[in-house]
């Protein structure tokens, strides 16, 4: 099995059209129909151990496109071709292939305080790196301490919701979610008698 393209050094962002091609020969058969080839596209994903999602399994043809899918990162896509002979033996080879990136960067006023990004939340200021046309949710949680001062979600620099999603552009970005003086300087949990 030999996959012609897309090579190793392409780079995806979110929705783009990844086109493929390949074929594969057989020292009894010769060289294999499309009907015997098959393609998987795997998302691996790798924030700490890796593990592997099945994205898309494309039957039959030896060329076609897909759309490049949106995932946290740090994530790439393998993209395998198996081929099966008329005996039922099979061989599979890969390609995989790496994301166009952007860093977003948190902010908030005061700074300090903890914002969400996706299902992390870190103390700002602080750095992400995502996919390109990845969709992030942003969270900014209210009310908030900080150094014995109550403080209360105001607004994000972008207009958004308290919790809102933003989509990845090319260019580096930054966001700010700013906070006031709460007239409730109490966010303990109510006693119970």
């Amino acid at each position: 099995a030999t996959i012609d393209t897309p090579t190793t050094d392409m780079r995806w962002k979110v929705g783009d059209p990844i086109s493929f091609s390949g074929s594969a020969t057989d020292a009894q058969d010769g060289n294999l129909p499309p009907s015997a080839l098959t393609w998987t596209v795997l998302i691996q994903h790798c924030p700490a151990d890796c593990h592997t999602h099945l994205h898309k399994v494309i039957p039959g043809v030896a060329s076609g496109t897909f759309a490049a899918p949106d995932h946290d990162y740090p994530s790439y896509l393998t993209l395998q071709l198996t081929a099966t002979d008329s005996t039922g033996a099979s061989a599979t080879t890969s390609v995989d292939l790496q994301p166009q990136t952007v860093d977003l960067t948190f902010k908030s006023a005061p700074s300090g305080l903890s914002l969400a990004v996706g299902p992390a939340a870190s103390t700002t200021p602080f750095t992400r790196r995502v996919i390109v046309g990845s969709q992030n949710s942003i969270s900014a949680t209210t009310p908030q301490a900080l150094a014995g001062t109550v403080y209360d979600f105001s607004g994000w620099s972008d207009g958004g919701a308290q919790t809102h999603l933003i989509v990845a552009g090319a260019a580096p970005a930054s966001y700010t979610a700013t906070y006031a003086v709460s007239p409730n300087q109490d966010i303990s949990p109510p006693t119970v008698s």
